[in-house]
């Protein structure tokens, strides 16, 4: 495929669930082909190839790509709006679009966020994957949105098999994890952290989970294109690339463990994952100012380093407020009355406005959409 902006520019896929208030039935056809036409007509753009684009992935969930972007303002504005086409058509059925890694009491689905940076050459592309290995720790400490089951701990698509957690834990669960393994640049695939794609000559990060907002989405492009932007102009600059240790890769489970919380370890001493973000954001400031990053991008990104909280915290919060999160919500969670379990759901779904929108349901009890049965 064409290089774009000669290796400098950027995209994204986000993938979601679509459910009804019962969370037993995968919605994501009912939604696909309005929001195919909203995009073509309202956006004037549909591209089936290199995108923006939408169809419901193999593996289950709804799927939106942005283009190749020159910028950041232009991938804030396509995911943006093509989710917000997703959520409208969903509500309107009286449907949620959930924007987190995993789905209530499905530990086998996930949802990913995948990021695609592009490179201008074949050493380029060698000297941004290596750059970007050694961040996969901290990228996904920010973008750890899936908590498992028992509402303790953050992970992505981490299955909730017991046997897998030890596994992991004990460090021999490269191969058990879908998108954990630390693949090397000739050999990358979709199971790699990092796949190097020749198809669309990008460096695609594969690793995180989908977010709660578009700005999240774009917080955490953000913040690879910006490692990737300084690391070719270091590459071009001839500047000596150190190696990803093993360091890295146990970090990596501490974030998958803790995600903002995490501590981390480098040069031999404790360092927490907030101060290593924080580090990163200030080296890579000028790329994001460069490349038109949006304020409330930014905005996104300083308060999960000055928070120390990301989605996966916002998701836990939810559980607690509708009385099933810790060990004994898990274990209740499958038996939650139908309206408590809808509500549950609503909340996930609506997220940033719950609030806001049980207060307009009370006032004006017509306006809520009832559940297709």
């Amino acid at each position: 495929m064409t290089i774009v902006n000669e290796g400098h520019s950027v995209g994204l896929e986000k993938e979601f669930y679509v459910v009804d208030g019962s969370n037993q039935t995968y919605q994501q056809y009912t939604i696909d082909t309005i929001v195919k036409e909203r995009m073509q007509n309202e956006m004037k753009a549909y591209d089936s190839d290199v995108g923006p684009k939408c169809y419901v992935d193999a593996s289950g969930p709804f799927e939106i790509t942005t283009r190749p972007c020159t910028d950041l303002q232009q991938l804030s504005d396509d995911i943006t709006t093509t989710y917000r086409f997703a959520k409208e058509e969903s509500e309107k059925q009286g449907l949620y679009a959930l924007g987190m890694g995993g789905r209530p009491g499905a530990p086998d689905d996930a949802a990913g966020l995948h990021v695609h940076v592009g490179y201008a050459n074949e050493g380029e592309a060698d000297y941004v994957f290596h750059e970007l290995q050694k961040h996969v720790p901290d990228i996904i400490a920010l973008s750890a949105n899936s908590p498992s089951r028992d509402g303790m701990v953050k992970c992505l698509r981490q299955y909730g098999n017991p046997i897998k957690h030890l596994f992991d834990f004990l460090g021999a669960g490269d191969t058990l994890f879908y998108g954990h393994t630390f693949s090397p640049f000739e050999k990358t695939g979709r199971s790699s952290v990092i796949y190097k794609r020749d198809d669309s000559n990008t460096v695609e990060v594969r690793c995180m989970d989908t977010q709660g907002t578009p700005e999240e989405d774009t917080a955490v492009a953000a913040y690879i294109f910006g490692i990737a932007e300084k690391a070719k102009e270091d590459f071009n600059n001839g500047v000596e690339q150190v190696g990803i240790g093993k360091e890295e890769k146990r970090n990596f489970k501490r974030a998958v463990r803790k995600g903002m919380e995490a501590t981390f370890r480098v040069d031999g001493k404790k360092v927490p994952v907030s101060q290593v973000v924080a580090a990163t954001l200030k080296e890579i400031q000028p790329y994001l100012e460069q490349y038109d990053c949006p304020d409330e991008v930014i905005d996104v990104l300083n308060e999960r380093v000055a928070t120390k909280r990301c989605g996966a915290d916002d998701i836990m919060d939810i559980y607690r407020e509708e009385g099933v999160g810790g060990f004994w919500g898990s274990l209740t969670r499958p038996f939650l009355l139908s309206s408590k379990r809808e509500r549950l759901i609503k909340h996930l779904g609506y997220r940033d406005r719950f609030e806001e929108e049980q207060e307009r349901q009370d006032d004006d009890p017509s306006s809520m959409v009832a559940s297709p049965t």
